[in-house]
């Protein structure tokens, strides 16, 4: 007398399932080895970049906890005369804590130059930049407009620094309308990581 159907059916799905399982354990007994490492030793590194505004003072994170880009005031302290200029920078310090070299470089991008309140001072407004080692060694001279790609400072490794110079200058036939009148100059900063040799990043 032979076996029924639905036992023989039975049978199959049992022995489908015991080598399901089977298989599972081996798969379990691999990962289990490999996942035996003491937990916590892979730590992701911060990129971090402190930005100091002169002539404020000001110290900020480029990126603040919420993730948001932060604002840094500059406020040259000098009023704008008909030719003449006012200078600020800023300086980023390259706070990684990752393992190995990790260099950085800091654009900054086109300015925008808009007038507060209305007016018409931002129309004799220039901006021009250049790149120094310190904000005190900015200086008045050799400074030219932001190109279109910006104006990218040297490669900047751990724990060192780079700083923009910024000159705002008023065009010597700036009419006497535009008197007490302020405009806001916003420039956009970017740190990007530098790779390949020598900054060695993956």
């Amino acid at each position: 007398m032979g076996i029924p159907r639905h036992l023989r059916a039975a049978a199959l799905v049992a022995a489908a399932t015991l080598m399901g399982l089977l298989t599972v354990q081996g798969s379990y007994a691999l990962w289990a080895v490999a996942a035996s490492a003491t937990p916590g030793t892979a730590t992701a590194a911060s990129f971090d970049v402190s930005l100091t505004g002169t002539p404020t003072g000001q110290v900020t994170n480029m990126t603040l906890p919420g993730g948001q880009a932060a604002i840094i005031s500059l406020n040259p302290s000098t009023a704008l005369t008909p030719g003449n200029a006012v200078y600020s920078s800023v300086s980023a310090i390259n706070n990684s804590d990752a393992g190995g070299q990790f260099n950085i470089s800091v654009t900054a991008g086109a300015p925008v130059v808009s007038n507060v309140a209305g007016g018409a001072l931002a129309t004799y407004v220039t901006v021009a930049a250049r790149t120094a080692a310190t904000a005190g060694t900015c200086g008045t001279t050799n400074y030219l407009a932001i190109p279109a790609g910006g104006l990218t400072s040297v490669a900047v490794p751990k724990g060192t620094s780079a700083t923009l110079c910024f000159e705002v200058r008023l065009a010597s036939n700036a009419p006497a309308t535009v008197k007490g009148q302020s405009v806001t100059v916003t420039i956009p900063l970017t740190a990007t990581q530098l790779c390949g040799v020598p900054s060695g990043c993956a």
